[in-house]
């Protein structure tokens, strides 16, 4: 499906231009311009990656733009809470704060203390999870990251296509307007996506990425905790060493996934 809906953007976008080389240049801006930088870049990316890249993409921005402390915040205070629980009523206590739980990687660690998994069965499973959603988030940044790439090279074709037009209608003069704007203006667009949009999105979503792997770490180390029913000391220990970014093994630990 990703690769269909991608030749019929870049051939959409394509057409476009060639079929309205003479729309009149307004300031700075270009409708065929606009469309051919709109459509074209996502469209060569839809080659190599699919909808879904997309998608989590567009969603981890808007996580690190409203929701990133907020996470954290939540995270802490139930693994505080639940560590409380345990000690004092037991494993079956976490179900009074499971169904609270908004963070997905939490809720599956407490379900699957709740149904009796192994500390080695449970570290397995959100090993698992915290590096599918690492290569997920990897793939995005990787999005974002070709297509700042592929923008000034989209620019470059507009500029081409320009001065192509502007060439073929040299004997009319209200046609040169139009085919010069094309011809500047997409270069300018290019660049402008490139370096002011798309190359910010991918670093927003790699530094996303590493604070998501912070908290999910805590969250599994918690989790283990929790199993292992440690003392308050031992889980704020834990919140400590993640949530400030102490820690100095993490750092080999992602270069190894």
């Amino acid at each position: 499906m990703s690769p269909i809906i991608a030749i019929a953007g870049i051939g959409f976008s394509l057409y476009f231009v060639f079929t309205n080389p003479s729309s009149g240049f307004q300031g700075y801006l270009d409708k065929p311009s606009l469309i051919l930088l709109g459509i074209m870049p996502p469209s060569v990316m839809l080659l190599s990656h699919t909808l879904r890249d997309f998608y989590v993409g567009f969603v981890t921005l808007l996580r690190s733009l409203f929701a990133g402390k907020k996470q954290e915040k939540e995270v802490i205070n139930v693994l505080t809470r639940s560590s409380q629980l345990v000690r004092a009523e037991g494993i079956g206590a976490l179900m009074k704060v499971r169904n609270q739980i908004r963070y997905d990687l939490l809720w599956e660690g407490l379900s699957l203390i709740l149904n009796d998994f192994t500390t080695e069965e449970i570290r397995h499973n959100l090993q698992n999870k915290i590096s599918s959603k690492q290569m997920r988030m990897s793939l995005a940044s990787n999005l974002f990251e070709n297509m700042a790439k592929v923008s000034p090279g989209v620019g470059m074709i507009g500029t081409i296509l320009g001065l192509i037009a502007m060439m073929l209608n040299l004997t009319d003069p209200s046609q040169i307007g139009g085919c010069m704007a094309l011809a500047m203006i997409t270069t300018l667009y290019g660049l402008m996506l490139g370096i002011l949009v798309y190359a910010p999105c991918s670093e927003k979503i790699s530094l996303e990425a590493e604070r998501s792997l912070e908290i999910d770490l805590m969250v599994l180390e918690g989790v283990i905790s929790l199993k292992g029913k440690k003392s308050s000391v031992h889980m704020k220990d834990i919140m400590s060493t993640y949530s400030h970014g102490k820690s100095k093994t993490a750092a080999p630990t992602r270069k190894a996934r």
